[in-house]
């Protein structure tokens, strides 16, 4: 993800992916998006299933899902649509989430929104406008953090602040987002047994440690030569 906001950000280009079946709605945040961001690419997928697939190669500043895009996955039980908090924690791992939906299923994210990895709009006719001013909020703050970046300890200390939560925000949420609904799984069902998905979920849950484990090595090291530079 850092690697690919960098390129992003030295290009002054930014890419919002949105993800809804909805074309109406697609062909509008387009317009609404590339209209008010100078530099700014909306590229879009009908299902999560697809978003999943892009991520996994080039992740976006932002994802702007809409809940009526969450449908019955192949691999899961059939006619099962996974929960909304499930699918949006596995996709905050590679970029912060807006949500559009309905009113009453915002509670739903109410940990992933504390932790400032997802966002939730009411689907009505400012959804737009509204998901418009959250995303240029956060990528003025990935610009921010972009620079900083180059060189972390060089800037002001909230500057620095400011990368070291966002290189250690998005690893942490997909852990606890991920323990939490493993937990929460192996509890409802309460038979000794590993629930559906749950081997992916330790998977992710590992890979991710290992990310945040290398992370917090390699801002490490960086301070450590600061403070004993080699002459």
């Amino acid at each position: 993800m850092q690697r690919e906001m960098g390129r992003a950000m030295g290009n002054r280009e930014q890419t919002i992916l949105v993800v809804s079946n909805d074309a109406a709605l697609c062909a509008a945040a387009r317009r609404e998006f590339e209209a008010s961001i100078a530099g700014l690419r909306v590229a879009s997928v009908t299902g999560v299933a697809a978003a999943r697939r892009i991520l996994e190669e080039d992740a976006p500043a932002v994802i702007l899902l809409e809940e009526a895009a969450i449908a019955p996955e192949a691999e899961g039980p059939r006619g099962i649509v996974p929960r909304l908090d499930a699918v949006v924690a596995s996709l905050a791992v590679y970029a912060p989430v807006v949500v559009i939906g309905t009113a009453e299923r915002r509670g739903e994210l109410s940990a992933l929104i504390d932790a400032g990895a997802a966002y939730y709009v009411k689907r009505d006719g400012e959804c737009l406008p509204s998901a418009l001013g959250l995303i240029q909020n956060r990528l003025r703050k990935a610009q921010r953090v972009a620079d900083s970046a180059r060189d972390p300890f060089e800037g002001a200390e909230e500057d620095f602040g400011e990368v070291l939560r966002h290189e250690l925000n998005n690893p942490l949420t997909g852990i606890l987002g991920n323990a939490e609904l493993l937990l929460a799984e192996v509890h409802r069902k309460n038979d000794g047994r590993l629930p559906h998905g749950g081997e992916q979920r330790l998977e992710t849950i590992a890979a991710l440690a290992v990310r945040l484990r290398e992370t917090v090595r390699r801002l490490s090291q960086e301070w450590e030569a600061r403070q004993h530079p080699v002459h």
